[in-house]
């Protein structure tokens, strides 16, 4: 289990199993559950996490890697669980066990030949010809496996709008994810291909981590195989890893562009049969709705200066106004995607500056998936965009 770390200490990405493990289905549940005091979670400490669900505490082994990313510094942290550990702590002996079984069944099978007649004949079984010709397959083989490998370029496609919906993050995000772990797997690249066991096994570790956190199983699979490759086998196990790095797209293939041009082509015939969109909303009537936010309160808690959170927050007011005015001409042309991502763009900045009432009702946008319901929900949000702007200009005063 995996997550991601800003350097507020935020958690920006979690994989699917920790949210399982919190009884979650999404990165945004889990922040609104911590928002509400539901879920205590302490993702700070360095060596243990501590989970408080229904008053009950769980403590789990941590490990900690430090990235250097577009965003800042970022954390991934490692979650152990004992199951893990129990199947590490015993794949040792097993394979030990495994070994000895297999020598035991060789010196079985394997006899002397009783006379040098019999030796003789033994190596008679196989002519030259026939040697030669399994060598010449053989090789044969070998070269067109390794053109294989080297010749592929079909492109690995990542469909990030699912990915990215998934671990909670936009697709500019995403894709500078993806760009850092290429750089990251690049600047690994020899260790990966080093003969000191412990060195390649840190750099799979590492790009072994990422590549789940970024949901890339072919890639996770691929270096995989490095860490199991014998020394015979490394150098291909590296290239073949690389090849595949090099392939990784988040651009449909043309196939894919002309389908999804179709079917927005099919879309458009249907709003444009069924009207111009989900109507016009007008918020010149929309009276603030109070509640109470402490700029003292959030300084704290980030551990900023509250300086820097004030002109954070009016950068967010200026974001608002300009995003509220997108929103409300999606709503008229019926782009209902289109509006969920700006309620996500919106509650993610709210989110980050512990505004939580606001953030609160750009949560439901976000997630609405009935149109009749966006009028009210917008209406709410604005009133208390309203009220937040009205505190933070008091302050001014």
């Amino acid at each position: 289990m995996h997550y991601i770390l800003n350097e507020t200490n935020q958690i920006i990405a979690a994989d699917e199993s920790l949210l399982n493990l919190c009884g979650l289905s999404h990165i945004d549940e889990l922040s609104l559950k911590i928002a509400l005091g539901e879920i205590k979670f302490d993702p700070t400490s360095e060596t243990n996490l501590i989970i408080t669900n229904d008053n009950n505490d769980e403590a789990y082994t941590i490990s900690k890697t430090s990235l250097s990313s577009m965003l800042g510094r970022l954390t991934l942290v490692n979650v152990q669980i004992e199951e893990e550990a129990s199947i590490e702590s015993s794949a040792p002996m097993d394979l030990e066990t495994d070994l000895i079984s297999i020598d035991t069944d060789v010196e079985d099978t394997i006899t002397e030949p009783e006379t040098v007649e019999e030796e003789t004949e033994l190596f008679n079984l196989v002519s030259d010809e026939e040697f030669e010709e399994s060598v010449e397959t053989l090789d044969l083989g070998i070269e067109e496996k390794s053109e294989a490998v080297v010749d592929d370029t079909t492109p690995i496609v990542i469909d990030i709008d699912t990915i990215s919906q998934q671990i909670g993050v936009s697709h500019e995000d995403y894709d500078t994810f993806l760009n850092e772990y290429i750089d990251t797997a690049l600047g690994l690249e020899q260790d990966l291909r080093s003969s000191d066991e412990q060195t390649c096994s840190s750099a799979v570790a590492t790009l072994s981590h990422l590549s789940e956190v970024l949901q890339l199983p072919v890639i996770g699979k691929l270096i995989e195989n490095v860490s199991n490759a014998s020394a015979d086998t490394q150098r291909e196990a590296v290239e073949s890893f690389y090849a595949a790095l090099s392939r990784l797209t988040t651009t449909p293939t043309v196939q894919e562009e002309e389908k999804k041009d179709l079917f927005e082509v099919q879309d458009d015939a249907v709003a444009s049969a069924a009207g111009t969109g989900f109507g016009t909303i007008s918020l010149d009537d929309v009276k603030p709705i109070h509640f109470d936010f402490r700029l003292e309160e959030a300084a704290n808690d980030l551990s900023l200066p509250i300086e820097l959170i004030e002109e954070f927050v009016r950068d967010f007011i200026d974001q608002g106004h300009i995003e509220t005015k997108n929103m409300l001409k999606a709503y008229e042309e019926g782009d209902l995607d289109a509006i969920q991502k700006i309620g996500h763009l919106l509650k993610g900045a709210s989110s980050n500056l512990r505004i939580k009432d606001l953030s609160d009702t750009l949560y439901k946008i976000q997630f609405c998936e009935n149109s009749d319901d966006l009028e009210h929900l917008i209406k709410d949000y604005w009133g208390h965009f309203l009220s937040f702007e009205i505190q933070i200009n008091a302050l001014a005063n």
